[in-house]
Formats: structure tokens, C-alpha cells, sequence
């Protein structure tokens, strides 16, 4: 089952990566939820899968290149149910041309062959903590 759980995430990730929304939510199920990380501007958590599209579609407004893999997946860390996937890359603002390196982790859990749940992170420590802890730390909604 793990390493199921590991080729559902990173067959997501990659497509993602590649600005793939088709191939990269086909393993969501329709209920996913994805939360964003505590430090974003309107960190919130997204339910439905057509809710997650359009947060998806929204991250490349600001950027000249989110999505030409500019951000990728480092490895893929299997803890069973849960897949947590430290990222980095560096994106270069639409208008501004600055650079920003991005620094994510993600906690992916995945439930047969479908991702139910995706939690954002800065620190892959905090991400490991989290599901190994079997909680979301200062997280309201978990």
C-alpha cells in the first residue's frame, strides 16, 4: 500500500509541477481537502476538488513561471498513509521580474488510490512532526 501511496503522490506532484491540472488531480478524490500553510496571506483550507482547481489555477497569477517546473518535489517521504514531500524552486514575479526561491512541504495522505487530504508546510520538520504526531499542529480545523 505505501509504496502505492508514493506513485499516486508523485505521478500528482510531477503533473502539477508541470501545470497538468487534469493529470495531477485525477487521483483527488472528490471530497480532497487541501489546507495552506499558516504563514500564507489567506491560509485557509479548500474542500471539494473543484474548489482545490481553482486555488491551483490562481497560484500562477503572480508568477512568470509557476508552472514550468520551476518548483519541483526533492523526494518523497513514505510514512504510510501519509507521503510528505519537501519542494523547492525559485519563480520570477509576472510584472517584477524579482526572484523568489520557494521552500514547501507537503503532507499528502492518500486513502487507497485517491489523495483526501494535502497540508502545507514551510519546514519538512514541522510536516514530519505533524503526521507522525497523528495531528495538524495550530491547525483550528484538524
Amino acid at each position: 500500500m505505501a509504496k502505492g501511496s508514493v506513485e499516486v503522490v508523485r505521478r500528482s506532484f510531477e503533473a502539477f509541477a508541470g501545470g497538468d491540472f487534469e493529470s495531477a488531480f485525477a487521483a483527488y478524490d472528490r471530497r480532497a481537502e487541501w489546507t495552506t500553510a499558516e504563514d500564507e496571506p489567506d491560509s485557509r483550507t479548500y474542500r471539494g476538488i473543484e474548489e482545490i482547481r481553482r486555488f491551483a489555477a490562481s497560484l500562477a497569477e503572480p508568477w512568470a513561471d509557476r508552472f514550468e517546473r520551476a518548483v519541483v518535489p526533492e523526494e518523497y517521504i513514505d510514512l504510510g498513509d501519509w507521503v510528505v514531500v519537501p519542494t523547492s524552486g525559485r519563480l520570477h514575479g509576472r510584472g517584477s521580474g524579482i526572484e523568489v526561491d520557494i521552500l514547501e512541504t507537503y503532507a499528502v495522505r492518500v486513502r487507497g488510490d485517491r489523495i483526501v487530504r494535502v497540508e502545507e508546510y514551510r519546514p519538512r520538520e514541522l510536516a514530519l512532526t505533524a503526521v507522525r504526531s497523528g495531528r495538524s499542529p495550530n491547525r483550528a480545523d484538524r
